[in-house]
């Protein structure tokens, strides 16, 4: 829960809701391997360019406006949900995700607008380079991970298709007993 007056805010581009439901038959047939997986709910999956965690209300317009200015004139793009991977290693899996291709000199073009202007704002700079990818799952402990990885080697290519990019969304993350709960405050459309 945010203290009074700040708002937890992250940086991202929304999916539409055809690549949501692909992912949620990909998540329900890895599921199936039975290892202890928590499932992010395919409803609140987003392109996330940066998380700023909790941000002083009054900041968040700045933000919202400084954003709309770096990136006025900025073209939509087309990406592609495709391949599915694990976060650290193949065989120690701690993060099942669903990679990003298509576009992605351009993604990393706004990721990196949307670093500067971070910056511009006084936010930490990321310590780690912009990685595009949709988390699809986050491993709990080591029961049944033979099974998954097993199961992983037959979606390492799979193609959940393409979409638009056509926004980059301000949004809030409300954490709640039920679950995350996101909200858009400001979008910023690309033409």
């Amino acid at each position: 829960m945010s203290q009074k007056g700040y708002i937890r805010t992250f940086i991202a581009i929304e999916l539409p809701p055809d690549i949501k439901e692909a992912m949620a038959g990909v998540q329900a047939e890895l599921g199936k391997s039975g290892a202890d997986v928590g499932w992010v709910n395919p409803s609140g999956v987003h392109l996330t360019l940066k998380f700023l965690g909790e941000v002083e209300e009054t900041k968040v317009a700045k933000l919202g406006d400084a954003l709309a200015e770096a990136l006025a004139g900025g073209t939509s793009f087309i990406l592609r949900a495709k391949g599915i991977g694990t976060f650290p290693t193949p065989r120690a899996p701690r993060v099942v995700w669903l990679g990003v291709e298509g576009d992605t000199g351009r993604l990393a073009a706004i990721a990196e607008t949307v670093e500067r202007v971070c910056a511009g704002l006084k936010f930490p700079k990321e310590s780690r380079p912009f990685k595009a990818h949709l988390t699809l799952g986050r491993v709990r402990s080591p029961r049944g991970r033979d099974a998954l990885v097993k199961t992983l080697e037959g979606f390492r290519d799979a193609d959940l298709g393409e979409f638009r990019a056509d926004a980059v969304s301000v949004m809030r993350s409300e954490l709640r007993p039920s679950g995350a709960v996101y909200t858009e405050m400001k979008r910023v459309v690309l033409k």
